[in-house]
């Protein structure tokens, strides 16, 4: 009786193990995302409110307590909560008005780990003529 010769193939495909790592490490970076996602959007509304105050404000003809009520408005209106009008602070430095609105927030992880965003370049300047 003679042998046959089988040629045998590995079989390719995930193992169980394999699977398991993927859907954590999937699952991690799903959850990192939407738990980073809310405090960037609400950075890029606040540097769009800034930027669009900035803009309207004429250092001339009006005083840094017109250009906090402008913001303070503004935050109001597009439902900012993180900062506030107090928190943004307002000043003359040589010959240019300076808005600096730099902040951080802390939001919960996982379990006991908190994330910290620092926004540190929300700082404008408006020249004075």
């Amino acid at each position: 009786m003679k042998r046959s010769s089988l040629t045998y193939k590995k079989q390719g495909g995930f193992t169980f193990w394999s699977i398991v790592f993927f859907i954590l490490v999937l699952g991690s970076a799903l959850v990192l995302a939407l738990r980073i996602a809310p405090s960037y959007l609400e950075y890029r509304t606040v540097r769009d409110i800034m930027e669009r105050a900035v803009d309207e404000f004429d250092p001339n003809q009006q005083s840094s307590r017109q250009i906090k009520t402008r913001i303070r408005k503004l935050l109001k209106t597009s439902q900012v909560y993180v900062l506030t009008a107090e928190d943004v602070k307002v000043y003359r430095d040589k010959q240019e008005v300076v808005i600096d609105a730099n902040y951080e927030t802390r939001f919960p992880l996982f379990w006991i780990v908190d994330g910290v965003m620092v926004f540190d370049d929300l700082v404008f300047r408006k020249a004075l003529d």
